[in-house]
């Protein structure tokens, strides 16, 4: 049953429970034209006639007859362990504290608290945004249960689950467009420059590059705010640029408040990460739910974004 779409097989059942499309259609809110059209799909998908059509109704093939039993104990099956992860979801109560970097924040952090406001009302999520560096600190204090944050260049004492890989790019202010032709490392060296102190991810990534191609980078400015950032670059008297992950710029590219511009080497991509410390006191049954909804969304985001800006990487 594999690649097969589990709402065709939802429909297939409801026609062969109710002796008919319209009846089926009726009970399940679908409109008869579209139910037709799924199950000839799904006929399509597994190659064999499913359904026998005629003017009383309908019923299964003898295939069909085969697929609805195995699909019925499939899909209870499938339904059971939701509810049962439903039930652990709303009896689990606790506290969790969160990291997030600023440039990481916006895909993820919604949908997190809904999912927590939702799935999991008796626990408390605290959430604390900060850049890598300040994250890792925060972790070795023992403040911090799991921290979504950029892979560590040193990961002592971490438990690390690669989520996916995203490209960087060039940033600058508005230019008529909003992706500009991409950049050698070498024209972005000659640019006025902000970026982030050497103690965070992001920074060493760009160093590290910049190092392995033998080429000199020294930053005009080095600022700490993803915020501030992107307004001292959103102006164009100052003339500066950045260097930052695609989706951080992502909704003031569509505003045509900033430009970006593809890095002509591949290794200028940053890895999202889930972190947490080894020896981390957070053993309870809340952080497992929590790491298994942002797996989840991690998988969501690189089938949307699953284009020249995301490289995926398996699940670690």
């Amino acid at each position: 049953m594999d690649g097969i779409d589990l709402r065709r097989l939802r429909y297939f059942i409801a026609v062969c429970e109710h002796g008919g499309f319209s009846r089926a259609s009726q009970s399940i809110g679908v409109a008869q034209p579209s139910l037709t059209r799924q199950i000839k799909l799904l006929e399509k998908e597994v190659g064999v006639s499913l359904i026998n059509r005629s003017g009383r109704g309908a019923e299964p093939t003898a295939e069909g007859r085969f697929l609805l039993g195995q699909s019925r104990l499939h899909i209870d099956g499938l339904d059971d362990a939701v509810r049962e992860m439903r039930r652990r979801s709303n009896g689990l109560k606790g506290e969790i504290s969160l990291g997030i970097c600023p440039t990481i924040a916006s895909l993820f952090l919604e949908d997190i608290r809904s999912f927590v406001g939702g799935q999991c009302q008796g626990v408390t999520l605290n959430v604390v945004e900060a850049y890598s560096g300040d994250l890792a600190s925060l972790m070795r204090g023992g403040r911090l249960d799991a921290a979504l944050t950029y892979r560590p260049t040193s990961p002592e004492r971490l438990d690390i689950i690669d989520l996916f890989s995203e490209r960087l790019v060039l940033v600058t202010s508005y230019a008529g467009v909003k992706l500009q032709p991409p950049r050698q490392l070498g024209d972005i060296s000659r640019l006025k420059l902000i970026l982030p102190s050497e103690i965070h991810e992001l920074r060493r990534i760009i160093d590290r590059v910049y190092r392995a191609r033998g080429i000199a980078l020294k930053p005009e400015l080095e600022l700490d705010s993803l915020g501030a950032v992107k307004t001292v670059i959103a102006d164009k008297a100052t003339q500066y640029a950045t260097i930052l992950p695609h989706s951080s710029v992502a909704r003031e590219l569509s505003q045509h408040a900033l430009s970006a511009s593809a890095i002509a080497d591949r290794d200028m991509t940053r890895t999202i990460a889930l972190v947490r410390p080894q020896e981390s006191a957070a053993q309870h049954v809340v952080l497992p739910v929590l790491i298994g909804e942002i797996r989840r969304l991690a998988q969501r985001l690189k089938k949307s974004q699953g284009s020249a800006d995301t490289v995926s990487l398996g699940q670690g």
